[in-house]
């Protein structure tokens, strides 16, 4: 169902009023290199037929027997990570390694952090954060695919992303996908979404036929997720950082009650 389901995903843009399209990974289920160069020029081909920009970002399986230079070949469009303007809010897309194995799970490659630090950094306006793996570390209890594999869900140095995350100037909120459900986490005062796919089914049996649509007006970005696990959020858009106060020390080291 997936080819139908995105021709109508961009029928339907492409009779609104959006200023892009992003989306967040794992086009395909890899099965070999010559076959998954078919099937993401299948996929690109229907994005192609969009009448608004479109922003990629690629996930474990699109890599996983393709380069990343081979993904953005096919897409005509870059992967990498780097930082945009999509109608007046600020996007960092960050692509570290998405290469998962079974033994190790996710980790960066060298440089991969640098890059979210440099990137946050360099400016103090609201930034959109986009990535395939989500960056809040978020329970995975109830997840068909990571409740037993939580390492293939979130990076082993999640604890140094939400550093860098927490220590930016700017004002963040995190979009994901990869973990094949609709959440928000929060952590450290910084919103972490993530959205299903059109085709997910392990929750009813079905195809979850999600998209989600974003947006920004003055102090609120609204999020909105339709499909047979509709979502409907609204979140503060913040102008200046927000930064929780550090947690109290452990109880039983303290003796505090």
């Amino acid at each position: 169902m997936a080819l139908s389901l995105l021709e109508r995903f961009v029928e339907e843009v492409n009779a609104a009023s959006v200023d892009a399209v992003i989306e967040l990974g794992d086009r395909i289920s890899d099965e070999s290199s010559a076959r998954d160069r078919v099937l993401e020029q299948e996929v690109a081909e229907r994005f192609n037929e969009l009448s608004v920009p479109h922003h990629h970002v690629s996930g474990n399986h699109d890599v996983a027997l393709l380069s990343l230079a081979d993904n953005e070949a096919i897409l005509d469009r870059p992967s990498g990570s780097r930082t945009l303007i999509i109608g007046e809010v600020r996007c960092v897309f960050w692509q570290p390694d998405v290469t998962l194995t079974r033994e190790r799970g996710l980790g960066l490659s060298p440089g991969d952090l640098d890059d979210l630090v440099r990137m946050l950094a360099a400016d103090d306006r609201p930034t959109l954060l986009v990535s395939h793996v989500p960056l809040s570390g978020h329970e995975q209890t109830g997840n068909y695919y990571f409740e037993a594999n939580p390492g293939h869900a979130t990076y082993a140095e999640i604890a140094e992303i939400r550093a860098a995350i927490a220590g930016a100037p700017c004002p963040i909120v995190a979009l994901a996908g990869h973990v094949h459900w609709n959440t928000l986490t929060t952590v450290d005062a910084t919103p972490h979404i993530t959205l299903q796919s059109l085709t997910e089914s392990f929750i009813s049996g079905d195809a979850a036929e999600a998209s989600g649509m974003i947006e920004v007006d003055a102090d609120e970005l609204r999020w909105v997720v339709r499909g047979r696990e509709p979502v409907s959020i609204a979140l503060p858009w913040r102008k200046t950082k927000s930064r929780w106060r550090a947690p109290l020390p452990s109880f039983v080291a303290t003796g505090l009650h």
